[in-house]
């Protein structure tokens, strides 16, 4: 079976070119999809006939038989997988996402990470604490894929008994266990976000122990707390919980989205840090003032771009303001996600009608 690694995306939106040719071949197979390879086909033929050089042919076709054989390896673990090759050398990337993207094949003059950050957006990172009073596991959920990072149990003082303790110092006894248990818990739970930064925390499990164990959160722990839900761990799979928690971060995601619309409104009512328009995003972002860049989901803006100057032509008919070159064509959306994640800016995608009425992308500024 391949074997999958998490995508560096900063790593990824660095990547170009240098000589602005096309040859990166960037690949997503959603493989739930059964029909996933006739898409595949029929991009290979449209894209075959428009590449003059033999050569360069024979090495597209190469190197999309590598990422397919890669992305079948993944099958049997995974929904969906991308794959990121260099027709001309050993460059080659390749992971399994957790959740079902569109299947999309992309040869530019760079990696095509546009699928990949929406994918992020959607699945970003966050902590599962599964806790039922005796027992508790700590799961990062990343990619859409659990990772169990820690875990604790205990074993209470048994059934109270005639003639042994009173019933009062018995109760005191267990609920310091309990208590203790808690804080152990507690304290893992302080370790992960030490090591992984402020994720958001949902806790899941029966009765009352969960709001039990938030109240043993540390005062920062339980400002990362987004949701307190109901499961049996017993009786529910371990894939079924991590399903159904993936997507409630998604929701909890999405409803974030307004809070961003809302803001953005705002400071564009004064003209104060927020713009609109895809050049005026991207030169915000060459000169590092982006802070959130809002982005209209299945949303393109074609493009020219000299790749070795990083200079966009406005349009098809001008060259290079700096070397003369035609440059080569790109999707100015993902030129401006690439532009945003280089700089460790937010990026946020959104189906919200007004970000559609002003252009479909916008940003704000860190000043």
């Amino acid at each position: 079976m391949e074997v999958s690694k998490p995508f560096n995306i900063r790593e990824l939106s660095e990547i170009y070119d240098e000589n602005n040719q096309d040859l990166y071949l960037s690949v997503y197979f959603d493989l739930v999809d059964k029909e996933h390879n006739l898409h595949i086909k029929r991009r290979i033929n449209a894209i075959k006939a428009t590449i003059k050089k033999r050569d360069r042919k024979i090495a597209f076709e190469k190197a999309v038989n590598l990422a397919i054989e890669k992305a079948k390896n993944l099958e049997k673990g995974y929904p969906s997988a991308a794959v990121f090759l260099h027709l001309e050398n050993d460059f080659c990337q390749v992971g399994g996402l957790g959740a079902r993207v569109p299947t999309k094949l992309i040869l530019d003059a760079s990696p095509y990470i546009l699928p990949l950050a929406k994918f992020n957006d959607d699945y970003e990172t966050f902590i599962l604490v599964l806790i039922d009073g005796q027992r508790s596991e700590i799961h990062v959920i990343e990619n859409a894929e659990a990772e169990q990072v820690g875990e604790d149990s205990h074993t209470s003082i048994g059934r109270h008994k005639k003639g042994g303790w009173s019933q009062q110092r018995y109760a005191r006894i267990r609920e310091g266990v309990v208590q203790k248990f808690y804080d152990r818990t507690s304290e893992q739970v302080d370790n992960v976000i030490k090591e992984s930064g402020n994720l958001r925390i949902i806790i899941a499990g029966p009765g009352n122990a969960k709001q039990q164990f938030e109240d043993r959160l540390s005062a920062h722990a339980k400002t990362l707390v987004i949701s307190l839900e109901d499961i049996d761990m017993d009786s529910v799979s371990p894939n079924q919980i991590f399903r159904k928690f993936v997507e409630k971060a998604k929701q909890d995601e999405a409803d974030k989205e307004i809070e961003y619309i809302e803001k953005f409104q705002s400071k564009i009512m004064t003209g104060s840090s927020a713009i609109t328009g895809i050049y005026e995003v991207l030169e915000a972002a060459q000169s590092g003032r982006l802070e959130t860049l809002l982005v209209l989901e299945d949303f393109n803006i074609a493009g020219k771009k000299c790749e070795p100057c990083n200079e966009y032509m406005k349009s098809p008919t001008i060259p290079c303001p700096q070397c003369g070159s035609d440059g080569n064509e790109v999707d100015l959306v993902n030129e401006a996600v690439e532009a945003a994640i280089r700089i460790s800016a937010h990026v946020e995608f959104t189906n919200n009608e007004y970000l559609e009425e002003i252009g479909g992308i916008a940003a704000l500024l860190r000043w």
